[in-house]
């Protein structure tokens, strides 16, 4: 008897199914390119929201089934609005043998309620060029997770702050981080890194705040690292200050709206 249950526990470990590492990931569709030769699957962490998203891109030989891992793969998204066309920031992915995919990153900067979201991927493997294009729909969450605003020192320039962390806050001290963009065309909005960022968590229904946060310093590549504290649940507001490396301040209207439950 004790020989039987010990196969029936060695048998069910050797049948059970290894784990997806983008199990957690949301697929958005596939697409066979380069003459029906690859089949590319797109990924995001979550259904797409305006903010900052996680991406990741499967590329497979369709002959084979088996990942094309050392091909130069990149992106770029493009939202039609009807009279005008635009991208937003993204991080082109490399690929991570981990999850086995090509990961990157896209912050949409609108919902699909103002026109329509294309997410192109472009493939080169070992010269062979193709492309795949999917329609996707971008949601605005009910706290939003980015916001824009106009430079008050030159009334011109245009930058997006995107929140990448918390996106689960817990009470207590929780990592804060910011992706900062700058808008240099309708196509082109790369990462700013050379700003200073203030952050004044205020809980309104409370009328207090909270000790112990540490402002986002920049760590390059337009991300800000910092601490926000969370002294109890229910609704908080982070505001946000944002100035140049001169302390002139650029905005300080800012803020990310944050419910802990």
């Amino acid at each position: 008897a004790i020989t039987a249950i010990s196969c029936d526990k060695e048998d069910k470990v050797a049948t059970d199914p290894p784990t997806d590492a983008l199990s957690g990931y949301t697929m958005l569709g596939s697409q066979k390119i380069n003459n029906d030769a690859w089949n590319v699957s797109l990924y995001m962490g979550e259904d797409p929201f305006v903010g900052y998203n996680y991406v990741a891109v499967r590329v497979s030989d369709e002959a084979t089934g088996s990942m094309i891992e050392g091909a130069t793969v990149s992106f770029m998204p493009m939202m039609d609005m009807g009279t005008m066309m635009h991208s937003c920031p993204y991080e082109s992915p490399s690929y991570d043998s981990g999850m086995d995919a090509y990961m990157g990153t896209s912050t949409f900067i609108m919902p699909s309620t103002a026109g329509s979201w294309m997410f192109n991927i472009m493939v080169n493997n070992q010269g062979e060029m193709d492309t795949a294009t999917f329609s996707i729909a971008v949601m605005a969450k009910p706290e939003s997770k980015l916001y824009n605003f106009i430079s008050d020192v030159d009334s011109t320039t245009a930058y997006f702050v995107a929140l990448k962390e918390p996106m689960n806050p817990e009470i207590g001290l929780n990592d804060f981080e910011l992706m900062i963009y700058k808008r240099m065309s309708m196509m082109s909005f790369p990462p700013v890194s050379d700003l200073k960022v203030k952050i004044d968590p205020e809980m309104p229904s409370m009328g207090h705040g909270s000790p112990n946060n540490v402002d986002p310093a920049s760590m390059g590549e337009g991300l800000y690292q910092g601490k926000v504290n969370f002294t109890m649940s229910g609704y908080w507001k982070v505001n946000v200050t944002v100035s140049d490396n001169s302390d002139a301040t650029l905005d300080d209207m800012g803020a990310f709206d944050i419910t802990l439950k």
